[in-house]
C-alpha cells in the first residue's frame, strides 16, 4: 500500500509474510509466498485442513512431480496472481512443447484450470 508507511511508520510487511515449502520428487526446494501458493486450492487445502501435516510444518512433498515441472508450476501460479482482475491485456503464458503433455497430468493433479 502506497500510503501504509505513512499511517503506520512502524509497520513491517516481514511480520504478514508468509513462506511455503514445496519439495519436488527429486529432492528440489522451493520457498513460496503463501498468497501465491494459494492460488492452487490443492496447495491452500493440504496447509489450511487440520488433519495435514503440510499445513503444522509448512511443507508440502510434491512425490509425484519432478522440480523441472514444479518450477514451471510454480511460474504459472505467479502468473495467475498477477493477472487475476487485470484490466490489462494478459500475455499468453509460455509453456515448451516437450513438457505440454506432463503439465497436463500434473495440472490435472492439482486442479489447476
Amino acid at each position: 500500500m502506497p500510503g501504509a508507511d505513512v499511517d503506520q511508520p512502524h509497520f513491517d510487511p516481514t511480520e504478514s509474510f508468509s513462506v511455503l515449502r514445496l519439495v519436488s520428487a527429486d529432492g528440489h526446494e522451493f520457498y513460496l509466498d503463501r498468497r501465491i501458493a494459494y492460488e492452487c486450492d490443492t496447495f491452500r487445502k493440504m496447509v489450511e485442513q487440520g488433519g495435514f501435516k503440510e499445513g503444522q510444518m509448512n511443507e508440502i512433498k510434491l512425490n509425484n512431480i519432478t522440480g523441472r515441472l514444479l518450477e514451471k508450476v510454480i511460474e504459472y501460479l505467479y502468473y495467475r496472481y498477477k493477472y487475476t482482475d487485470a484490466k490489462v491485456p494478459i500475455p499468453e503464458f509460455p509453456i515448451d512443447d516437450d513438457m505440454v503433455l506432463d503439465l497436463l497430468v500434473v495440472a490435472n493433479y492439482l486442479n489447476l484450470y
